[in-house]
């Protein structure tokens, strides 16, 4: 059965009779009769008691209508919807987030949104770049902001801006402003999990300089940024992290930050995204969003 003759039963059956109903959904009385005739054979039994003066639902056709009907309805509502699908932003975003963005630029982000969006809820999930890009991947989560990227060919990445890293210390220590190479090489090192972007950027320079794993002096690795830096304040050891993340602590005092002479820490912040997958109208959004604030093209 096919929508058409499904209009055509409802409408003889609200009017009671072919010709009328021919006229009110503009088709001819043959064409009306065929759309009958084919749908009572589809379903083999007799839809209508048909006499000269009215045509009438048989039990069987009074129990079809309600069915026909919703079959209709369903129909319009989906079309309804699928019209307005492009403009319907709303729901809940779920966004993933590496350390260093997530802790940077991800609240203004969604700060902005919020503010044009106010009936947008949020699920903000905080993980390792990997772990995100994975999420990515098996369609766990839409879009994602991470500080470095694998090769993969579901994974469009589009890049938000640099981000240096900086040697962070207790202020006990008195660590001059610029170190060499060696001085900072005689200190204990505290760094993130072996997925984080800030341990693979620092791990990745220090091989640049002729330097492996085992000539780091590694006294403690963390899976949270709130701990790596209590850590730090202790004394116990130095660790590597964003710029970004380091100006409210040098301006209360609780941490020193320096630079490493000759040393260029810096990598990207990536937005990535899933490139077989067709983002909702929300994700959509942000992402046009990031794309205008970030000058992305």
């Amino acid at each position: 059965m096919d929508f058409k003759q499904i209009e055509a039963f409802i409408s003889v059956a609200r009017l009671k009779s072919f010709s009328k109903a021919a006229n009110n959904i503009y088709l001819s009385q043959p064409t009306i009769s065929s759309h009958i005739s084919s749908l009572e054979k589809e379903l083999n039994i007799q839809l209508f008691d048909r006499n000269s003066k009215e045509v009438n639902l048989t039990p069987a056709g009074r129990c079809f209508l309600d069915y026909a009907v919703d079959i209709i309805n369903t129909r319009n509502n989906a079309i309804n919807c699928l019209c307005d699908f492009d403009n319907n932003i709303s729901g809940t975003l779920v966004l993933g987030a590496s350390t260093t963005p997530c802790n940077t630029i991800v609240p203004s982000l969604v700060n902005r949104f919020s503010a044009e969006y106010p009936h947008i809820k949020f699920n903000i999930i905080e993980q390792s770049s990997g772990e995100i890009i994975q999420d990515i991947i098996d369609l766990n989560c839409e879009i994602g902001i991470v500080g470095s990227l694998n090769s993969n060919e579901k994974i469009k990445s589009y890049c938000l801006m640099e981000d240096e890293l900086l040697v962070i210390s207790s202020p006990a220590l008195k660590l001059p402003k610029e170190l060499t190479l060696d001085e900072f090489l005689k200190y204990k090192i505290i760094l993130r999990e072996k997925n984080s972007a800030t341990r693979k950027t620092f791990e990745d320079v220090m091989q640049e300089k002729g330097l492996n794993s085992g000539k780091i002096n590694l006294c403690c690795e963390v899976n949270n940024l709130d701990t790596l830096i209590q850590f730090v304040k202790t004394g116990m050891g130095i660790s590597i992290i964003s710029k970004c993340l380091c100006k409210d602590y040098e301006d209360l005092g609780l941490l020193n930050i320096s630079t490493i002479k000759d040393v260029h820490l810096t990598r990207n912040i990536y937005l990535v995204l899933n490139s077989k997958r067709t983002l909702t109208p929300t994700a959509k959004a942000f992402f046009e969003m990031c794309k205008n604030e970030f000058n992305i093209e």
